[in-house]
């Protein structure tokens, strides 16, 4: 569905450039769960690392379908996909991205079993950027 490269183009520099991102999951009781993560995008896919003691890592392992969006309510993104644990070769590639951007290496932090998650977008949607004409599913 991505019919407009140039819209395409701006939203994954957005996804590039944003520090932070709101991620949803549920509980295995079906409460919602909201927290503000930092995020790497790559190959079309968001990564996410976090504790193994976290209220979203304990939700995953229920339910893998998680919401994501940038925090600017003006133009906004929202994600909707899938999300697993990435394997041993992937985490090596990430651990560098995460890095670069915020200076912060997760597999030498102590303070928690640091989980890296991959998360495969199903359905993305935008509004407020300028394309409104080309609607607000994007994929």
């Amino acid at each position: 569905m991505r019919q407009n490269p140039a819209r395409w183009r701006a939203i994954e520099a957005r996804l590039g450039r944003e520090l932070t991102i709101w991620m949803a999951t549920v509980r295995s009781d079906g409460r919602p769960h909201l927290a503000p993560v930092w995020f790497i995008w790559l190959d079309d896919k968001i990564y996410i690392a976090t504790g193994d003691e976290t209220q979203k890592f304990t939700n995953m392992r229920y339910n893998q379908n998680i919401a994501l969006s940038l925090p600017d309510t003006g133009s906004v993104v929202i994600i909707e996909g899938e999300a697993h644990v990435a394997d041993r070769a992937t985490v090596e590639v990430l651990a560098d991205y995460f890095y670069h951007k915020y200076e912060w290496d997760f597999r030498y932090d102590e303070t928690a079993v640091w989980r890296l998650i991959e998360i495969t977008p199903r359905k993305i949607l935008a509004w407020g950027d300028g394309y409104e004409a080309d609607g607000t599913r994007i994929l």
